[in-house]
Order: structure tokens, then sequence, then C-alpha cells
């Protein structure tokens, strides 16, 4: 389908029904509401999926793809996704109407964002050994928040090469930093804040990378610019930098209020740790009151105990 620059195609509850990508071209979605209250905006790249209202919507909300170039759209109707994926259309149908229902969460969280305009203090939460559970402390802690201040709490996603945030809150990706660098000065914040998906609970998540090879695009400079946006629009900024000690995690640390260090109570694991506080006390100059270290019991039977862990660090956990 052809869209010329300056035209508007509109779609009402047609999601699960019509699958419409964006072939070539540039183009604004916008979505309202019955009243014509303009919920959120984005512009997609080349490639990416128009994520329509759920077909249980009915004519609540409308889809609005105005052309700013001309464009090409594909779409595909559901016998045509019938003949393509036979009986795995209801799954994919499933998956689109998820995609719906976190388009929603972005348009309350947006309302409510705007509504609180602070710098948002930053938590950083890190471990010296993989497999510590710093991810599944992160997104813990993010939810908890995320009740205390529904909307307003984001969890940014840097643990490399593999980040599984959205995985572990059951969410579906659709962009990243990584993918929001890439956009131009003038769309950078509307990409931004369309690739942050989140969660019906109030809490939102923003992955680093889609893709392994995207990391090397994560500098410090990029993430920098990043978190000057993101700390006007939430009250509190959660980062899961996983085993991290690359450029964008060293810029978020020197930024952080907060650097939680995750440490199992396991003998391999004590060396890393006293490694890492000697770095960001002596190198990073992060003063001892900054740094929480929290001790995550993994096992009913760990190799050591709290005190013996405290006697290693010298610091209480």
């Amino acid at each position: 389908m052809a869209l010329a620059a300056r035209d508007t195609l509109r779609l009402g509850g047609a999601g699960g029904d019509i699958v419409v990508f964006l072939a070539s071209g540039q183009v604004e979605e916008s979505v309202t509401d019955a009243t014509g209250k303009v919920l959120l905006t984005r512009r997609p790249a080349p490639g990416d999926l128009v994520i329509l209202p759920a077909p249980r919507t009915g004519d609540r909300y409308v889809t609005n793809i105005y052309g700013l170039t001309d464009a090409v759209l594909l779409t595909l109707d559901r016998d045509g996704m019938l003949e393509g994926l036979g009986s795995e259309v209801e799954k994919v149908a499933l998956m689109l109407d998820r995609l719906w229902e976190q388009e929603l969460s972005a348009a309350a969280a947006a309302e409510a964002q705007t509504a609180s305009r602070t710098a948002a203090p930053i938590v950083a939460v890190f471990s010296a050994k993989g497999g510590a559970g710093t991810t599944t402390l992160a997104i813990n802690t993010t939810a908890a928040l995320a009740r205390k201040y529904p909307r307003q709490v984001l969890l940014i996603d840097l643990a490399a090469p593999f980040g599984h945030a959205a995985l572990f809150a059951d969410l579906i990706a659709t962009g990243s930093v990584a993918s929001a660098t890439k956009a131009s000065e003038a769309d950078f914040e509307p990409v931004l804040r369309g690739n942050i998906v989140n969660h019906k609970t109030g809490m939102g998540v923003l992955p680093g990378t889609l893709r392994p090879e995207e990391v090397d695009t994560l500098t410090g400079e990029r993430v920098g610019r990043v978190l000057d946006v993101v700390v006007a629009w939430q009250k509190l900024i959660v980062v899961d930098l996983g085993t991290s000690l690359a450029e964008a995690a060293l810029a978020v640390i020197e930024r952080a209020e907060c650097l939680v260090i995750v440490v199992p109570p396991e003998i391999a694991a004590m060396t890393d740790a006293r490694r890492s506080i000697a770095i960001f006390r002596d190198i990073m100059n992060v003063p001892d009151h900054r740094m929480e270290l929290v001790l995550n019991q993994r096992s009913p039977h760990p190799p050591l105990d709290r005190a013996a862990v405290e006697s290693i660090l010298g610091r209480k956990m």
C-alpha cells in the first residue's frame, strides 16, 4: 500500500485481523481515543511493525499513520496470515494483543510522567559474578517502587551482551537504547520514549540492545545522553549493569546515587567482589556511602555464611 507524503491512513480496532509493516519511507503513527485525544506518537523505522488497537477495543481507539514522506506499507490480513502461518496465527494474534496492552500502558505512563517533572535519582545494580541475581533483584526492586510511583519508575537493561529484563518481566521488547541512538536529533526523544515497554503494573523497561552485536554501539556518551533525557520523565531510574564494566556501565556508575553490588556467598565471588569495590572506591572515587552490598543466598547451604562474607570483604552487608 502506497502512502503519499502528507496523506493520513486511519485504522480502527483492526489489530489481530490485519498486520501492517513500514516497508520504506518515513511515517508518524499516532493513537487517539474516541474523543480525539492523542495518547501517544511514534515514528517507526522501515521494517518495524505498526502496532494497532486490539479487536476487542472496538472503535474506542484509532491509529493514524501520517506520511512524512512518500512511504510504502506492507499489509497482511487474517486470511493471508492464516495461509502463511496456519495454526500459529492464533499465537501471533495473542502477541499482537499483548503489544497493544503495552501501548496503552505507555500512554498512561507518558501522561503520569508529564505531571511530574523532576530529575530522577539513578540506582545501578552490579555484580562481579554472572548469575548472581542482578536482573532478578533489579526487576523486583523496580516493580516494588512502581507500586508507590506507578508509571514513573524505569528499569534500563544494560546487562551485556544478553539482557533479559524484558523477558523476565513478560514483556515484548520492541526497541532499545541502541536503536534510539540511530535516530535523528529531532526524533531521538520520541523514539527513545517509544522504545520503553511498559508493564501493566506500572513498571517501564528500556532494553539496552535487542541483538548482541549492538553492544559496541553503547558508548558512554550515548548512554549519558539517554540518562539526560529519561531522568526528566521518571521518579527513579534503576539500571541493571549485569557484570559489565564497559564504557556504558562506567557512565552510569559515575552518575548513580546508589550502587548496589550483588554478592553470592561463594569463595570465587569474593575475590571478584573485592577487586570491583577497589575499582569503584580507589579509581572511580565512589564514596562508601553510595555503595550497598547485597548478599544473595542462591542455595540453602552456601559455602560461606554472612559473617564470613562480611569478614572477607571488610564491609557490612
